[in-house]
């Protein structure tokens, strides 16, 4: 014979449980400060957590005005130091040289420093604590940017 209670008291005790550990709870209305919030009660250090929010890239990561995202993602990557790090696509209408050089200007006032560029790529960083790298293209006769970047957490 089956005992019909047990089944339905373990799952009382799970939900009794993960109420008096605040899960679910909603702490802020901004949506990037509750993710932040979230992995933080989680051991995600703060400024980790919002970085890998894609609505909130790290100050030197440079999207031109007008742009459409077409992808993002961005991650802690297991490098020492708590590093996370992250690319972004856009697409704006205006032409690939003018994307790239102010996204170069955008990055020497960031205070990153050049590494390297070709006609359709822009590299600049700070030894592994900000990383950056622009490539542009043509895409449906519009300017893509491709923009990789990496942040180590404070």
């Amino acid at each position: 014979m089956r005992n019909r209670g047990t089944g339905g008291w373990s799952a009382g005790v799970a939900l009794l449980l993960l109420a008096a550990c605040g899960r679910g709870e909603k702490t802020t209305e901004d949506p990037v400060g509750q993710n932040v919030a979230s992995a933080a009660a989680a051991g995600v250090p703060a400024n980790v957590a919002a970085a890998m929010d894609c609505s909130n890239t790290p100050d030197f990561v440079p999207v031109y005005a007008g742009a459409t995202t077409l992808s993002c993602t961005a991650a802690p990557d297991g490098l020492d130091g708590r590093h996370v790090s992250g690319n972004l696509v856009y697409e704006v209408d205006a032409p690939e040289k003018t994307v790239l050089g102010w996204s170069r200007a955008q990055a020497n006032a960031a205070g990153l420093k050049y590494r390297r560029e070709t006609p359709y790529s822009y590299e600049a960083g700070e030894e592994t604590a900000r990383s950056l790298r622009v490539v542009v293209d043509t895409h449906n006769g519009r300017t893509r940017a491709t923009i990789g970047w990496g942040q180590k957490a404070e």
